[in-house]
């Protein structure tokens, strides 16, 4: 009988789902518990932002990072941005939600009752936010009207409560580039002033490539209130205790070659592997997944990331986004240069740059370089080229040998 219809698949390429073995994230892991460690001994730290390309596991790291928070006592919960998401009703909810938990424990009263009281002062400034509240509004606190202002009161005022409770306050912020300049410059002010005022508030925020970028134009000062750790693929040895670890939790062994392929075919990107894996595991039977079990599940993962992963994510796109996207794509892996994208699509860079900002918007593209442009999304170039947007690119030729 097939292993996969006897035996729970211990794959989990599902959005956001932690793998049963989290494999080279241990400095991450351990930076965390230091981070709220040093917080609540009453000293200070730089809150942490991940980037990463899509699917290298920063949602993961961040629900782990609530974990540690619970376990610590902090109120926090991971909250995923989305296009046009307000940090104010984002951080008013997160507030609420805190301060409701810190009151439950009524270790510190005043402190939370005046929290709460600026927290209705908030929203009622805000407005479209609809709680209800058993305290009046402060007056004077978080109500000028100000966003940078009144979100620099609202956290000085829920960290002294946290601080008075024991615990803390974690801002745990997904999908972070989504915010607009102004809600991001808002958030920066309010993080600086509970960090001068040496308040347990912490942020740790995950997003796309372009995030130290986008921080560093809504605040000048932000880079030294916040450490960017770049989260990529794993290396060889992590990426095949990934798919090692929890096979061998059922009494089951990867063949070596098996791993190899594997490791190569995904790059080492976290996301890849678990689909592979689970793809592998539902092919073969007896206890070891053999590198003729991969050669047999390869079409099948590759057809679900196609029709799944990759094409939900520029399949729909209009024909000029796409043709963009397959010009990048035809160039090569890595970063290209813009001008040569658009010399491969007969054109100047400023024609296309419209296209170019569009893609640059919807988190499809960012510029790791000044001039240059990649994907976010891991292994897109390889999936443009099996299904081109381009009639020919002849030019192709002229460019790699100017290249040369």
């Amino acid at each position: 009988m097939p292993r996969g219809l006897d035996t729970r698949n211990p794959y989990t390429p599902d959005m956001g789902a932690r793998p049963p073995f989290l494999a080279g994230r241990e400095t991450e892991l351990r930076h965390f518990k230091e981070m709220i460690g040093q917080l609540d001994a009453g000293g200070t730290q730089k809150h942490l932002i991940l980037t990463g390309l899509r699917g290298v596991g920063k949602t993961v790291l961040l629900n782990e990072f609530e974990s540690d928070c619970d376990a610590a006592g902090w109120p926090g919960e991971t909250r995923e941005l989305a296009q046009g998401s307000q940090i104010a009703h984002v951080i008013a909810k997160a507030a609420r939600k805190a301060l409701m938990e810190m009151s439950a424990k009524k270790r510190a009263g005043d402190a939370v009752r005046r929290g709460l009281g600026a927290l209705r002062a908030f929203t009622m400034t805000v407005g479209d936010i609809a709680f209800r509240f058993d305290v009046e509004a402060l007056e004077g606190v978080a109500d000028s009207g100000d966003l940078a202002e009144d979100m620099r009161d609202l956290l000085v005022e829920v960290g002294a409560a946290a601080q008075a409770n024991g615990s803390g306050f974690a801002l745990i912020l997904d999908e972070m580039q989504h915010l607009a300049k102004s809600d991001l410059e808002a958030l920066i002010v309010g993080l600086y002033r509970a960090k001068q005022k040496n308040l347990p508030v912490a942020l740790v925020g995950g997003g796309l490539p372009l995030l130290p970028e986008l921080t560093g134009e809504a605040k000048s000062y932000a880079e030294r209130g916040f450490e960017f750790r770049k989260i990529g693929a794993l290396d060889d040895e992590a990426a095949a205790a990934a798919l090692e670890e929890p096979a061998r939790g059922q009494g089951v062994n990867w063949q070596p070659k098996a791993v190899e392929r594997v490791v190569h075919l995904t790059e080492g990107y976290p996301y890849f592997l678990q689909e592979y894996g689970r793809a592998a595991w539902k092919i073969g039977d007896g206890s070891a997944v053999t590198r003729q079990d991969v050669a047999a599940a390869e079409p099948i993962a590759l057809e679900y990331l196609d029709g799944n992963f990759f094409s939900q994510r520029v399949g729909k796109l209009p024909s000029a986004e796409r043709r963009y996207l397959s010009a990048i794509a035809a160039l090569g892996d890595g970063p290209q240069r813009s001008g040569e994208v658009a010399g491969a699509l007969g054109k100047d860079a400023q024609d296309v740059s419209v296209v170019r900002d569009r893609l640059i918007k919807a988190s499809l593209l960012y510029s790791p370089r000044r001039g240059e442009i990649d994907f976010t999304v891991p292994l897109c170039a390889d999936y443009l080229r099996r299904h081109p947007y381009l009639p020919s690119l002849e030019i192709l030729d002229e460019i790699r040998e100017e290249r040369l």
